[in-house]
């Protein structure tokens, strides 16, 4: 473990695995990503509601302040209605005696929108991050339900962001996507980078030059929208440029781990029944706990911790050089390496994104310079997390 770091220090939000299972079987889904996850076949099993709840009162105890939880799958919309009624009622009785707060969001592809969720959602003010394959016609993926699911959620009043599937067809039809979701109230969401990686069997099909193109795209678009639609990663690769390029700021100059703090400031309660540091990477990091035995820790919980921030040999090596460091310069030191990289696909995506800011510079700077106009105009308008309520 790190020096001063310990589990749940600074403990801030909580991804709760509802299930494993998905009524849809998307190629790149995370659950066969590179093989990091195993996706159990036929796994329908739903966590019981009356002990998920009683771990997330022990991370309420243990934690310093208020927390968010995240509601995470499989496809947590799979669940019946009364599970959540169930984990509402117990975790609600604990709030209300200990005075401390407890915000709600759910990870879903938006595929499935009961009645009753809609109004015990509403209830419980539930934020609803939405993965979705954007403006697409495709009944293998439900892209009109998946969109009118959206549209009702616009018309009931819930804040939605959303992560944009990353593959060929999701990134064509990007400029098209980015209205639909600024007409029904969408003002963060996210390219998922990892689809674009090769999450599942993508990573032959997704060439690097569409992934920086819509990246570019999207950015200005933004400046178009005055940022009130926006990806944030996205729009800092404009910032990094502006300072480490443009104006050729001091910069560290080599490549580094991410400093996420997984484990200290989040965790995830999968439903095998332990506690991970990261909710991506579960076994690569290794569990932390036992779920039902928090707060307190297994002896692997150090190394969990240490696995998440480690310096990974490989990329120290591969991105010192890279012309892409300037508007990247960290990594997620748990991205897996093998034989056929899944993030080779993303990091040359990046190297073609430079070359582009490089090619149109002008206009990459408008852009940066429109952006820090914006941020220094409004400080508070950024999302919280990727995952989390804005």
């Amino acid at each position: 473990m790190a020096p001063n770091r310990r589990a749940f220090e600074d403990l801030t939000h909580v991804t709760l695995q509802v299930l494993v299972a998905c009524n849809l079987s998307c190629d790149y889904c995370f659950q066969d990503a590179c093989n990091v996850t195993p996706s159990p076949r036929g796994e329908d099993r739903t966590v019981d509601p009356i002990k998920a709840a009683q771990a997330t009162i022990e991370l309420l105890k243990a934690a310093p302040a208020d927390l968010s939880l995240t509601f995470s799958g499989g496809e947590p919309m799979l669940a019946p209605v009364e599970w959540y009624g169930t984990f509402f009622t117990t975790v609600g009785r604990y709030l209300q005696e200990s005075g401390k707060k407890l915000s709600y969001s759910v990870q879903t592809n938006i595929s499935i929108l009961r009645p009753g969720i809609i109004d015990l959602f509403r209830k419980q003010n539930v934020h609803f991050s939405v993965h979705y394959d954007g403006m697409l016609d495709d009944p293998k993926l439900l892209s009109k339900q998946r969109r009118d699911n959206i549209a009702t959620l616009s018309e009931n009043g819930f804040t939605i962001t959303a992560l944009v599937v990353g593959t060929v067809a999701s990134l064509r039809a990007l400029p098209e996507t980015m209205e639909f979701l600024r007409n029904h109230g969408v003002r963060y969401y996210r390219i998922n980078y990892v689809s674009s990686q090769g999450r599942g069997y993508q990573a032959s099909k997704i060439p690097p030059e569409l992934r920086a193109e819509a990246e570019f795209e999207s950015a200005f678009l933004a400046s178009q929208y005055d940022f009130q639609m926006r990806d944030n990663v996205v729009m800092n690769k404009f910032l990094f440029y502006y300072n480490n390029v443009v104006l050729g700021k001091e910069q560290i100059g080599k490549p580094r781990p991410q400093r996420c703090r997984a484990g200290a400031i989040s965790v995830c309660l999968a439903a095998d029944g332990f506690a991970y540091p990261c909710s991506f990477f579960t076994q690569l990091t290794g569990p932390m706990a036992r779920t039902s035995e928090l707060p307190s820790l297994m002896e692997g919980a150090s190394e969990a911790l240490g696995r998440v921030e480690a310096s990974n040999p490989y990329y120290d090596g591969k991105c010192r050089q890279c012309s892409a460091l300037p508007i990247c310069g960290e990594y997620c030191p748990l991205s897996p390496v093998t034989d056929t990289n899944c993030v080779e696909s993303f990091c040359n995506a990046q190297v073609a994104l430079r070359g582009l800011m490089d090619s149109n510079r002008e206009l990459t700077e408008l852009i940066a310079r429109r952006f820090i106009g914006h941020r220094r105009g409004y400080p508070g308008d950024v999302p919280r997390s990727c995952g989390g309520r804005p």
